[in-house]
């Protein structure tokens, strides 16, 4: 096999032991769902322009990330391979991109497939790769743009260059806002004043040319909707951008040091060669010590906003990659991997005894350890080649492999652990035709609305938005009182309830209404009520 062949050959099966799983893995709340709810109610009611999230405008984010699942929906089906099938694809790009960036900062075959290898079996990519959200789309455009931007710099100026650079900001705009810059546009001008190469990079007509691209790309969705609904242009710059850095108003505040202890973790089984190579920086060439800065502006603004989320600083693990492998190559020693080798026996020790420290899987005992047995032959090849040049390639093995047996039995354990397939597919088989509401009370499951493929009725859920209705058609589906409650119950003969076991009791007396249990989780559990008024 020749050298270039090996990439093509590692994204081909990253792709397909990514994707195999998925259509059996539940849909989580609370992201995935939400995500997921948007896409499908898109697909139902044909309107792309407005998101729309259990039958309320919701303009949390851009569209793309909702185009992508919507697509995968229509496609697959709603479950979770049509909802995570594009997400997997854009993984697998932002895998063969940063493998064409490392090539601008290597030399050879085998360190630009080792840099894929380490970007592409750390723990947070890893996860996120599988998960239905905005991030790994923005992380896909991020390092495209870094990709054509770095080609600019260091290997031949070209007008291409500005238009897939701009043409990556657009479309990472369109995923996510203007979070793209922090990872492009705001490091690179930093660096202007600092390094001679960022300077004079694009000519003036490159310039428009990427501006054009980038506008053409992003404007046409934000001028439609913000002409639809006025108050929106207001929202978008104060409540999801200002708002989101400066204020706990979505209750994400974490403390400063958060995203240290994200990267730490999340980066693992590679994280002490991006360590040594942060300390080796005075001895760096110039061209890796702008990658420090690339990689260390955003994440002390990430750092000092309030907002946090473990997955924003996804977008820098492209970069972070680049670096580690750097640290690998010069710094390898026996101490670092014994350390990763030590790391991975213990994780896999943890899986093994995971259903006797953790509750919701203490169901589930005797099959965490099955499962760890069967991990714990994937890490023999760490082990034989832990004194050779095969090491990185086993690392990067036994991470997939890992990760792989833990999503097959996800698809088990899914109703421990804030996954509601199961229960969403029993009462479809109650209910086939679809004929009875669901209504749940004290709670906010947007999952059982895809998996039932018809919005359910929150009550005394999660707060919504609702400035941008123009009509009340959302107080169908959001009821915020007793008496809304009441004229639900008062309306149908027989319905489903989902809510929390503590509560049904006092929802049998409050609203007359007879409950039988016919489906049990760990959290909420689901009921056939009757309307005892009728």
């Amino acid at each position: 096999m020749t050298d270039k062949r090996k990439i093509y050959i590692f994204l081909i099966f990253y792709f397909l032991i990514t994707v195999y799983p998925l259509k059996f893995v539940p849909l989580f709340e609370t992201t995935e769902a939400r995500y997921s709810e948007i896409a499908r109610e898109m697909v139902v009611t044909g309107d792309y322009l407005e998101p729309r999230f259990n039958g309320i405008k919701h303009f949390h984010k851009p569209p793309f990330a909702y185009w992508m699942i919507a697509t995968g929906i229509k496609i697959f089906g709603n479950n979770g391979l049509g909802a995570r099938f594009f997400g997997v694809l854009a993984a697998v790009l932002s895998i063969f991109f940063l493998y064409k960036l490392a090539k601008l900062f290597f030399e050879n075959e085998e360190d630009y497939y080792n840099t894929a290898l380490i970007y592409s079996t750390n723990f947070l990519f890893i996860a996120i790769s599988r998960i239905t959200s905005t991030d790994i789309y923005l992380t896909m455009w991020t390092v495209i743009a870094q990709y054509f931007l770095f080609r600019q710099i260091y290997h031949q100026k070209s007008y291409v260059n500005s238009l897939f650079y701009g043409f990556a900001l657009g479309f990472g705009f369109l995923t996510k806002g203007p979070i793209i810059f922090l990872f492009t546009i705001l490091p690179y001008l930093f660096v202007k004043f600092i390094d001679k190469s960022h300077k004079k990079v694009f000519t003036f007509k490159e310039i428009v040319l990427a501006v054009f691209v980038f506008l053409a790309v992003s404007l046409p969705w934000y001028i439609a909707v913000i002409v639809k609904n006025s108050d929106l242009l207001n929202y978008f710059l104060k409540v999801q951008t200002v708002d989101r850095v400066v204020t706990n108003r979505f209750h994400r505040y974490k403390p400063f040091y958060f995203f240290i202890l994200v990267f730490i973790g999340g980066f693992l089984p590679y994280t002490l060669y991006f360590i040594k190579t942060a300390k080796l920086f005075k001895t760096l060439s110039s061209k890796f010590k702008i990658l420090i800065f690339y990689f260390l502006i955003p994440f002390i603004i990430f750092s000092i906003a309030k907002s946090k989320l473990a997955t924003y600083i996804l977008p820098l693990f492209p970069i972070s990659s680049i670096l580690a492998y750097y640290g690998y190559k010069k710094v390898d020693k026996n101490f670092y991997r014994y350390f990763i080798a030590g790391i991975l026996i213990l994780i896999i020790f943890g899986v093994m005894i995971s259903g006797y420290i953790y509750p919701p899987l203490n169901d589930f005992k005797k099959t965490c350890v099955l499962y760890g047995i069967l991990v714990l032959l994937t890490i023999s090849p760490v082990i034989i080649n832990l004194k050779n040049s095969k090491f990185l390639s086993s690392v990067a093995f036994t991470m997939i492999s890992l990760t792989f047996i833990i999503y097959l039995i996800l698809p088990v354990i899914g109703p421990e652990i804030r996954g509601y397939r199961q229960m969403g597919l029993y009462l479809n088989k109650l209910d086939p035709d679809k004929k009875l509401d669901i209504l749940v009370y004290n709670g906010f499951i947007p999952s059982l609305s895809f998996y039932r493929d018809k919005l359910v009725v929150m009550a005394y859920g999660k707060e919504r938005e609702t400035q941008f209705e123009k009509d009340e058609k959302y107080k169908s589906y959001y009821l915020t009182n007793d008496n809304e409650i009441m004229q639900f119950v008062k309306e149908r003969g027989s319905f489903f309830l989902v809510t929390r076991p503590k509560y049904i009791k006092n929802f049998e007396k409050k609203f007359f209404a007879q409950c039988k249990e016919v489906f049990q989780q760990r959290k909420y559990s689901a009921y056939l009520c009757k309307n005892l008024q009728k």
